[in-house]
């Protein structure tokens, strides 16, 4: 979303070296929804730091849109953590991104018109959302004060920190309410929320002069020969851009999981190298069904996925991956610290390029994202 306003954004696997020149905006992506609280706070703190040796004038701290948390965290604590290492003692919580139908009124997330509580997040399996009063629900995560500010406040341009209150959830229903809120606590040192403050900040930052002239929206990635397609992937949405990719005429070299211990990689690695020599792309793709995935097997899948873009890249320079599991563990076979976007392939999907000597075009999709001709442009964009 800063990437779409212009913003030159580079992107941090893990706690890496931020990046000094060039860039207007860093995030970094850690895994510390559901790891354990005391984890989360380090890496949290981490990262602050890190940041803020880059000359990071504000700090988000970034979760989902369904506030995803248990009443013992990890919301709470991570921005207890943050707010001690900023010295501050008052900052904003904004889960609310009505593009993609997460409202907030009187303090209760909303889910495409359903109360939190009332929607399919009340079973997630790791962080069920019972309680829609994200005030009630933040409070028992932090001995902080929360409170709120309520719509009313909002549209009325009365935003400020209520009385006595350090964390205030703030409301908000439609993007208007969003940009009112960017602009109320844009020199706050510290804000958390979802993804949607980040539709409206640049604006500000634009007008206060922080932002270059120049839109980052027409980077591309040099063109290079070759591309590796690889779909860890059982999703709908995936199986139907395997769908159009052979119905378009393209190939698909197919992963049989259960006889990755006998010779499979080799002759995946030896088909890939032929489809690259041939036909300029190769995509292989997991034959296991859902029902296989046992924690065993899904491993093995993995580290599959992570061997075949190895040995396959100094063939490939670019890489697109269809799954976020197969995703991460590509990323980390790869030893990739740093990516920048340099293009929207779909929504939720960008174009990335690696920060290292070898520039790897790279996309990197959930299962469940794009268009059924995401990888024909992919390998386009990429």
């Amino acid at each position: 979303m800063l990437f779409e306003q212009g913003v030159r954004i580079a992107l941090l696997f893990g706690i890496g070296e931020v990046p000094a020149q060039g860039y207007e905006a860093a995030v970094v992506c850690l895994k510390t929804r559901s790891a354990p609280v005391e984890e989360s706070r380090r890496l949290s703190r981490k990262a602050l730091e890190r940041l803020r040796s880059a000359g990071a004038r504000q700090i988000q701290f970034k979760y989902c849109s369904t506030f995803d948390s248990t009443p013992k965290g990890n919301i709470g604590p991570v921005t207890d953590e943050l707010m001690t290492a900023l010295d501050t003692s008052f900052t904003i919580a904004v889960p609310a991104l009505p593009v993609n139908g997460r409202t907030q009124y009187l303090g209760h997330l909303f889910v495409n018109g359903l109360l939190l509580s009332d929607s399919p997040l009340r079973t997630h399996p790791l962080n069920p959302m019972t309680d829609s009063n994200l005030v009630r629900w933040l409070q028992l995560q932090t001995h902080r004060r929360v409170g709120l500010i309520g719509l009313d406040a909002v549209r009325s341009g009365r935003l400020e920190a209520p009385e006595g209150v350090a964390i205030a959830l703030v409301d908000a229903i439609a993007d208007q309410d969003l940009e009112a809120i960017a602009r109320a606590f844009v020199d706050l040192p510290l804000i958390t929320g979802g993804s949607g403050l980040a539709i409206k900040l640049p604006t500000v930052w634009r007008e206060r002069g922080w932002l270059e002239a120049t839109s980052a929206a027409g980077l591309r990635v040099s063109s290079r020969p070759g591309a590796l397609i690889l779909s860890g992937s059982c999703s709908a949405a995936t199986l139907g851009q395997l769908d159009a990719w052979k119905q378009a005429g393209g190939k698909v070299i197919s992963m049989n999981v259960q006889a990755l211990g006998s010779g499979e990689i080799d002759a995946l690695e030896r088909a890939a190298l032929a489809a690259i020599d041939s036909e300029g792309v190769a995509l292989i793709a997991s034959s296991a069904a859902p029902a296989y995935r046992v924690p065993e097997a899904s491993a093995a899948i993995e580290r599959a996925f992570g061997d075949l873009a190895r040995r396959l890249t100094p063939r490939a320079g670019k890489v697109i991956v269809a799954g976020g599991e197969t995703a991460g563990a590509v990323v980390e076979a790869l030893d990739i610290k740093a990516v920048e976007l340099t293009a929207i392939l779909d929504p939720g999907v960008p174009a990335l390029r690696s920060l290292d000597e070898r520039r790897l075009g790279m996309a990197l999709k959930s299962g469940n994202f794009g268009s059924r001709d995401f990888f024909r442009k992919a390998v386009e964009r990429c």
